[in-house]
């Protein structure tokens, strides 16, 4: 097939013939990137799906070559992408039943006495800030306000926010840093 610019579609056959010539190169090129042939194979087809659909609007400005190319890496970078998202998920959601199966169950009553030592220490530390700390920390954990809305509500800039949240987490962090990894799964999996 030419490497013609411009190229569009006008016939079924100029499509299988673009398929014919492409389709082994392209399931090389995903196959190298993605090293599943199978997943490969239907990465390329995909490409000549979406193809197929768009013959009528597509108008390719570089030669078909190039054209397929890159959507056959684009397809494969999209995966890599999907399949991190979906690892991430898993892998959070595997974490939060076994922490919550192990330390927060009723079954483990030293998860339960964790739980109510951190409850405690937290309230102490929030209630040790000064006033204005306290309400902006308040507003934003508890009525999760944005930084603009607290601002808003209290009549105060935007800046002082960003200020007094900055100052309490860091009191927090100081006042809590021997419960951290134990705070950081607590906040992060309930």
């Amino acid at each position: 097939m030419p490497e013609n610019k411009n190229f569009r579609f006008n016939s079924l056959t100029t499509f299988e013939k673009l398929f014919d010539d492409y389709y082994a190169m392209l399931c090389l090129v995903a196959c190298d990137m993605i090293k599943n042939k199978q997943l490969a194979e239907e990465i390329v087809a995909e490409v000549y799906i979406s193809l197929w659909q768009k013959r009528e609007s597509i108008d390719i400005h570089t030669s078909i070559r190039a054209y397929l190319v890159k959507s056959v890496q684009n397809r494969c970078y999209n995966w890599f992408e999907q399949t991190k998202t979906e690892r991430m998920v898993m892998t959070k959601s595997l974490d939060v039943s076994m922490y919550d199966s192990i330390w927060w169950s009723d079954d483990y009553p030293l998860g339960k006495l964790l739980e109510a030592e951190l409850k405690i220490v937290i309230d102490k530390s929030i209630n040790a800030l000064p006033d204005q700390c306290r309400a902006i920390f308040l507003l934003s954990r508890n009525e999760e306000l944005t930084y603009e809305e607290i601002a808003a509500k209290l009549s105060i800039s935007v800046n002082t926010v960003k200020t007094q949240m900055k100052i309490a987490l860091s009191k927090l962090r100081e006042a809590l840093k021997e419960y951290l990894p134990m705070l950081l799964a607590f906040f992060i999996y309930r």
